[in-house]
């Protein structure tokens, strides 16, 4: 397979972007409608500059509508801004650009207790709202934890999914995790559930399916890979920030980015694409230092230390 498009998250570092808030005491609608202004105003701004630098993968923040799911809170936020949010939608699809978002840490939809799983499913739901008035395509979402007992887990999150509304079911997608669900399980779940499988090459490493992270890769890929049902699969890479264990470092390094092309290649047909989500540090530069690396091979001047992930286990 082919590599397609780069993205980032979030924030663009150069236009100075940030995802604002307010404080739940202060929810009322003449304090959040200027920083849900802002923050729309910022995704549109970011669009148009990866656009301008023909950047067409981009992750949205999940906290650009605060306390958006809260049914207390009353304020018709989609009505409120339909000319943003349709200004936003105009780009994305003018432009090309492939949207995404990544619900928070506290989005687990097989937790054991109903409320979390409730406000999960209001979540999720919430979040493909969200996508659906900018034009996105995929919300990215972790299985969640193994509770003692990881088949129970995960058959939890099988039935579960039914509760998610079409929009939120249609745009869902699971990734495999670095510390409880492996890209085997989480590539078994898809199958059995229909989802696709968002594979996060730093996460295989740190927690893979065999005695070592290469072991029965490709076929992992393969599979992972049909889960996209002919769409153009989403993956995931960052390199490993020193001194953690699970950290990302600010850079990609790039050894690790002619692991990942190298690999692909040998999974699906030649020309067909994949998108690469980078999940750096310093976003749009890590970007555009990569897209340069592959272009033309001149690596970053800087120097990048380097440790791996094993090495900072063993001295954590």
């Amino acid at each position: 397979m082919r590599l397609r498009h780069l993205g980032y998250a979030c924030i663009n570092t150069t236009l100075g972007t940030k995802s604002r808030t307010v404080r739940l005491a202060n929810l009322r609608t003449e304090a959040v409608i200027p920083v849900i202004t802002q923050n729309l105003e910022d995704v549109r701004d970011a669009l148009r500059w990866n656009a301008e630098h023909d950047l067409r993968f981009f992750r949205i923040s999940s906290d650009l509508i605060p306390f958006g799911p809260l049914p207390a809170f009353p304020f018709d936020w989609a009505e409120a801004f339909d000319w943003l949010f349709r200004d936003i939608r105009r780009l994305v699809k003018a432009e090309g650009i492939r949207l995404t978002s990544h619900p928070g840490q506290y989005t687990v939809l097989n937790s054991p207790r109903e409320e979390v799983v409730q406000n999960s499913v209001d979540e999720l739901d919430f979040q493909a709202q969200v996508l659906k008035l900018m034009g996105g395509d995929t919300m990215t979402l972790h299985v969640g934890g193994a509770y003692g007992d990881k088949e129970a887990a995960m058959d939890r999150f099988a039935h579960n999914l039914d509760r998610l509304g079409d929009e939120a079911r249609g745009r869902l997608a699971i990734e495999n995790d670095d510390t409880t669900y492996t890209l085997e399980e989480t590539v078994g779940l898809a199958e059995r559930t229909g989802l696709p499988v968002i594979v996060d090459l730093f996460h295989h490493k740190l927690n893979p399916s065999g005695d070592t992270w290469d072991a029965g890769l490709g076929e992992l890929l393969e599979r992972a890979v049909a889960t996209w049902v002919g769409r153009a699969p989403k993956l995931h890479l960052s390199s490993h920030k020193p001194g953690t264990r699970t950290g990302h470092a600010d850079y990609l390094h790039m050894d690790d980015v002619d692991e990942l092309v190298e690999v692909m290649a040998g999974v699906g047909e030649p020309d067909a694409p994949y998108d690469l989500m980078l999940e750096a540090k310093q976003k749009e530069v890590a970007l555009l230092e990569v897209r340069r690396y592959l272009e033309t091979g001149e690596g970053p001047d800087r120097a990048i230390p380097m440790e791996t992930p094993e090495a900072a286990e063993a001295t954590a």
